[in-house]
């Protein structure tokens, strides 16, 4: 009998556990999988905090739950109807008498978990925005350190973690008064069996045997009764949990493959922009933001066109439009003809190629960074993009080559060498469309020279868009179009743009410390007074009256009349 209860125990404890982390496993790829289909609008207004909190808190709580309450659940089941049916063997008067406090007992529990649930929600809401916080700062630690900002960030940490705590007082409170009210109703059941069933024993009706049996089964449902309001809490807070995933999991991804979507095959890279106009989405606390304004251009196969302007004229938002990171607001964005909205989107992506200002690398080694978008790359073929894109003499200095690990980030890298490996990267893939979004920017002059010989290689023969800063990186581009306030206001070559002696113009100078007359300042999206140098003060008039000279000065003034005199 031991043994086969033992082995009943093992099977139940090992299905159990087997069955939470199975759950929490199968939730987390979900939860994953279903956040590589959101687009950018989709993080722009979440928090990553929030999603990490979900990811492992939320789901390791419903974990908790399938592994836990579910066996506890069948226990209590089965000890029920086990020993209300042996109750009933011996006396149905004093099995109907225990049945009577069931009902309250299971009204109770059903009130209290209602109660609790909103307290776990609230709980994990806050602690999401802690979480959130956490990773906000440790994220950008190098900005908190710089502005030696630790006790500021220390104090809005507290703040979050207090407001926590504070949460988790409330629910302790509620907590703490509704136990009782399960530890009533069992020695209640005490209660109902001493006073009734001791006057049945005196007359006679039963005997002292079935009373003291009926005891002992009420010390055995004593502890179940107890595992009762524990198991009330692990499903509250289930119950809140799963609330804040499928909020999440019920997002309906905004961009993705259209029904009936249209696989083009070889693209040449004929783009063309057709009164394209983009709005932001209002979040919480901002209203819509319009970026573009019925923009209109081609970029023909084979031709490099530059996006220039000002900050905040919408070059990178343009770009970004391309591969449907978003979606235009109104008019439309064809490659050869085809509506990029009805191609399918990792078609669409696999033909354009992204080498950002700011390049992610990941904690990985080199081999497999250059390979990101080909991971069935020969290393031949990773050479020979990293030659192209002139990192494969750097790459050879490290000590393990390209089976190096860059570290998170690409931290052990500097940032040219960051450059340079995300043009490799891009190389490999052999995209007909090339979109750099200021991949020059922050790189001294000798690591841009570099960059630069590495991308009129990767530009060969592809339709490339360039954002860029530095008008003096895209002067050589076969068409320059000049954005202002989301529209186009000037586009042409970088010698008919100088001719025209435009906005392009007045940048171009500025850029080129060659000062334009203060009458073509105007114009070109930002305030005069952070364009024109303040005027020079006007030179202090040496006031020479003798009062004011030293005294050698006035020795010689006052000898002048003497002089005279003589």
């Amino acid at each position: 009998l031991a043994v086969v209860r033992g082995v009943i125990n093992f099977g139940q404890r090992y299905g159990t556990q087997w069955l939470g982390r199975k759950v929490a496993y199968e939730m987390r790829m979900d939860f994953f999988t279903h956040l590589q289909r959101q687009p950018f609008a989709f993080y722009d207004r979440t928090r990553i905090g929030q999603l990490m909190s979900r990811a492992i808190g939320d789901i390791d709580e419903i974990r908790f739950f399938a592994g836990i309450v579910i066996g506890d659940v069948i226990n209590l089941l089965v000890l029920l109807v086990g020993i209300y049916g042996i109750m009933f063997t011996i006396s149905v008067q004093l099995t109907l008498l225990f049945l009577i406090p069931l009902p309250v007992l299971f009204i109770i529990a059903y009130l209290f978990g209602v109660r609790i649930e909103p307290f776990f929600g609230e709980i994990r809401s806050k602690r999401g925005a802690m979480y959130a916080r956490i990773q906000e700062n440790l994220s950008h630690v190098v900005v908190v350190k710089a502005f030696a900002r630790e006790d500021y960030a220390r104090d809005k940490f507290e703040e979050d973690n207090d407001q926590v705590l504070q949460a988790w007082i409330k629910l302790a409170k509620l907590f703490t008064a509704a136990m009782p009210a399960v530890w009533f109703i069992v020695g209640f059941m005490t209660f109902l069996l001493l006073y009734f069933g001791g006057g049945w024993v005196i007359d006679g009706e039963i005997s002292l045997g079935t009373l003291v049996a009926f005891t002992a089964y009420i010390g055995l449902l004593t502890l179940p009764t107890h595992r009762l309001a524990f198991m009330i809490d692990v499903t509250a807070r289930a119950i809140a949990n799963g609330k804040r995933i499928f909020g999440i999991m019920d997002t309906t991804p905004e961009i993705k493959t259209r029904m009936g979507a249209v696989n083009p095959g070889k693209l040449e890279g004929h783009i063309r922009f057709e009164d394209v106009s983009f709005v932001y989405g209002a979040r919480e606390d901002e209203p819509e933001v319009d970026v573009l304004d019925e923009v209109s251009f081609e970029a023909c196969p084979g031709t490099v066109s530059a996006i220039v302007g000002t900050t905040g004229s919408g070059k990178t938002t343009l770009i970004d439009l391309v591969p449907r990171f978003y979606d235009v607001s109104n008019g439309k964005i064809t490659i050869d003809g085809i509506d990029v909205r009805d191609m399918p989107l990792k078609v669409l992506r696999a033909q354009v190629g992204y080498v950002m200002q700011n390049t992610f690398l990941f904690n990985a080694t080199v081999r497999e960074n250059i390979a990101l978008g080909r991971p069935d790359a020969t290393l031949d073929e990773v050479r020979e993009a990293a030659k192209a894109a002139r990192a494969h003499d750097f790459i050879l200095e490290f000590p393990d080559g390209y089976e190096t690990l860059v570290g998170e980030r690409g931290i052990t890298l500097s940032g040219g060498q960051r450059q340079r490996i995300a043009i490799a990267r891009a190389l490999l893939v052999n995209p007909r469309i090339l979109i750099l979004d200021d991949a020059t920017a922050s790189v001294d002059s000798h690591t841009e020279y570099e960059i630069r010989a590495a991308l009129k290689t990767l530009m060969e023969g592809r339709t490339t868009l360039i954002v860029a800063q530095r008008l003096s990186t895209v002067m050589h581009a076969d068409q320059i179009i000049m954005l202002e306030a989301g529209r186009i206001v000037e586009q042409g070559t970088h010698g008919e743009l100088v001719a025209l002696n435009g906005r392009y113009a007045h940048l171009w100078r500025l850029q080129t410390d060659q000062e334009p007359p203060a009458e073509d300042i105007r114009g070109i999206g930002r305030s005069d007074d952070n364009i024109i140098p303040p005027a020079p003060p006007e030179p202090e008039v040496e006031d020479r009256k003798p009062e004011k000279l030293v005294t050698a000065e006035f020795a010689v003034v006052k000898s002048d009349p003497e002089q005279k005199e003589g």
